[in-house]
This record gives C-alpha cells, sequence and structure tokens, in this order.
C-alpha cells in the first residue's frame, strides 16, 4: 500500500511480478517511468488465468499518478479508480481483463495499445469503462477478439466530460459488442477522428439521455455505424460511413423511454447492406448536405453518387471524388463544402 502523501517511483526497466489476485493499493501517488527503450514491466509471475494479478487500485485521491512506458500484463485489472486521477501515456496492455474502470475520477489515456486478440476469458469486458467521470482517450489502439462473449471497447455513463480522439478500434466476433457505447445523461462528448471497424453491434451507441458530438470518423462493417436510443441525441458532421447495415439507427429500445434523434451533416454514406438508414416512429433524423450512393436521403442539400476512396481494404476512405447517377464526376464536396472523413491512417 501507498499512503496518503506519499509518492512511490518506479523507474526505468523495472519489472514487478505479482502473486495471485495481489494488487497494489494506492493513497498517495504512483509514478512508473518507463522509456521507449527500457519500459516497465508489471505483471505477474505466471501467465496462466488462475494465476492472474489484480492490478493497481487508486483512491481517494487526486494528485496524478502517471503511467509512461508500461507494460501491463497477465491481471484481472489494469488500474481502478475511485475519487482519482491518473494519465496513462504509451503503456500495452496485453491479457488484463479490464484495462481501466473509474468512478467520480479524472483519466486520461494517449498513445496506449490494448491488444485483446488472443484474450483467453470467458466472461462480459468493457475494456475502458467510467461512471460520474472526466475522461480523454486519444491516440490509442483497440483489437477485440473472436470470441462467444461480449467485448467493449468503452462503456462510459453519466460523464461530466469525455473526449475520444483520434483511436483505431478494431472488433471482432464479439456478440452485441460496441466500439464506443455512452450513456446514461453523459454530457460535453466529443468523438472524433476515430477509425471504427468490425464491430459486431454498433460503431457508436449513445443512449438513456446522452449528448454526443460525432465529428470526423470512419465507422465501416458494422451492424449498426451509430446507434441512437432512449431520449438520446448526436450531431454527427463530415464522418463517412462503409458497409454498415445501417449507418444510423434511431429508435425506442427501453419502452417509455422515448425515441432517439440525430443531425446528420456533411457525411458520406456508402455500401449499406440493409438500408442507409433506419428510424422508428418517436425518433427524428435530420440529413443535410450528405451524399448517399443508394438513395437520395430525405432533407436539404443532400446529394445522390457513389464516393471514390482511397483503399477500401486498407480501411482509408479518404474520398477523392463522386461519380454521379448520369456517369459525370465531381470533387469530394456539397454545397461548397467538403464532406466525409479526412483521416490518415497508419497502415496495420
Amino acid at each position: 500500500m501507498i499512503p496518503a502523501g506519499v509518492t512511490l517511483t518506479i523507474e526505468a526497466g523495472s519489472e514487478i511480478l505479482s502473486g495471485r489476485k495481489h494488487y497494489i493499493t494506492v493513497e498517495g501517488r504512483i509514478l512508473v517511468k518507463g522509456t521507449a527503450d527500457n519500459p516497465v514491466r508489471l505483471g505477474a509471475y505466471s501467465s496462466a488465468e488462475v494465476d492472474k494479478w489484480a492490478g493497481i487500485l487508486i483512491i481517494n485521491t487526486r494528485t496524478p499518478s502517471i503511467f509512461q512506458h508500461v507494460a501491463f500484463e497477465n491481471s484481472y485489472y489494469g488500474t481502478r479508480l475511485v475519487h482519482a486521477a491518473a494519465t496513462w501515456t504509451t503503456c500495452s496492455f496485453r491479457n488484463v481483463r479490464e484495462v481501466c474502470s473509474a468512478f467520480k475520477s479524472e483519466t486520461v489515456f494517449k498513445d496506449c495499445l490494448i491488444d485483446y486478440k488472443d484474450y483467453p476469458g470467458q466472461a462480459n469486458i468493457n475494456v475502458l469503462k467510467f461512471q460520474k467521470s472526466s475522461v480523454r482517450v486519444e491516440d490509442c489502439t483497440i483489437y477485440c477478439p473472436d470470441s462467444d462473449y461480449k467485448v467493449d471497447g468503452v462503456d462510459a455513463d453519466y460523464l461530466e466530460k469525455g473526449v475520444f480522439r483520434g483511436n483505431r478500434l478494431y472488433g471482432g466476433i464479439c456478440p452485441g459488442a460496441d466500439a464506443i457505447d455512452i450513456g446514461k445523461g453523459s454530457r460535453n462528448i466529443l468523438i472524433e477522428n476515430n477509425i471504427i471497424t468490425g464491430f459486431v453491434d454498433k460503431g457508436v451507441s449513445v443512449g438513456e439521455g446522452a449528448n454526443v458530438v460525432i465529428n470526423n470518423n470512419i465507422i465501416a462493417r458494422c451492424a449498426m455505424g451509430v446507434g441512437i436510443k432512449d431520449s438520446a441525441q448526436a450531431k454527427v458532421t463530415r464522418s463517412t460511413f462503409y458497409g454498415n447495415d445501417f449507418a444510423i439507427n434511431c429508435y425506442e429500445k427501453v419502452p417509455g423511454q422515448g425515441g432517439g434523434h440525430a443531425e446528420i451533416d456533411r457525411c458520406i454514406v456508402a455500401n449499406s447492406q440493409e438500408a442507409p438508414f433506419k428510424i422508428d416512429s418517436k425518433s427524428s433524423i435530420l440529413f443535410t448536405n450528405t451524399l448517399c450512393d443508394q438513395q437520395l436521403l430525405p432533407g436539404a442539400e443532400n446529394r445522390q453518387g457513389t464516393p471514390e476512396f482511397e483503399d477500401i481494404q486498407r480501411n482509408r476512405f479518404n474520398c477523392s471524388g463522386i461519380v454521379w447517377a448520369d456517369g459525370s464526376t465531381a470533387s469530394c464536396r456539397l454545397s461548397g463544402a467538403s464532406i466525409g472523413a479526412s483521416i490518415h491512417p497508419v497502415d496495420e
């Protein structure tokens, strides 16, 4: 245990291996200071499921703990926070059941790798779980597994503020899995410049009265690109949807909670497997300045045409032009404004 008023510093190159279900309690501060060439390893004595350690618990301290170039391995939890603050920069997480859960805390993840491709767990998982917290997740990569249990990338309720920017989230064959799930009255949420692909359920789920801005994202090959339900609201701008069953779905999930409401502006909707959008009688969708290849969407200044993407197989959906129904071509602009996401992903 690290008591209040005490700081523990772990230097570059250190390796700390914990026993089964052991964890570190922090009421003061922990600084884990690895480097790119000499990271810190925090793990268990064995990679066996029964030998996992229980990670780090940071509680009742607002002095931020800092993790830099740390490899978290073989644990039930990475870090749990209660009334606390922490930052993770250039860290990796492998065989960690739940990377972070935070309650009434301040958390920042920057340039981290969260790899679940070979995770052997046998229960539903929220990789990053936040409640009543302030959150920033930027430039991180999350790989979800092929499994028969649910793995959501982000699950967040009652957020006071959240920024999810520049991340890459890759789904596996996980039933009901969402990349980012924002619910229960969350406010001040920005989801921007992300690449989200291959989730069995939703790329972005917005529910239970949450209010979200979704800007300049690529969302591909999901059952729903964005699902908005139960009195939630989302403003979606300059985003590209490709190969989803439905790009946008607004509906009432819980009886009596009301529908979902979306404003879609300057987006591209292409190759939808079922339909470009779906809506029930309690919901609303306003499309403006949006391009769709399958139909002319209802609303103002929308157009029908086929976008020319850079390289679909490599998730490069930058649009270089449009082919209209009569065979003529145009630059990727509508009503004087550029449309669709402009993201240059790193080759995977």
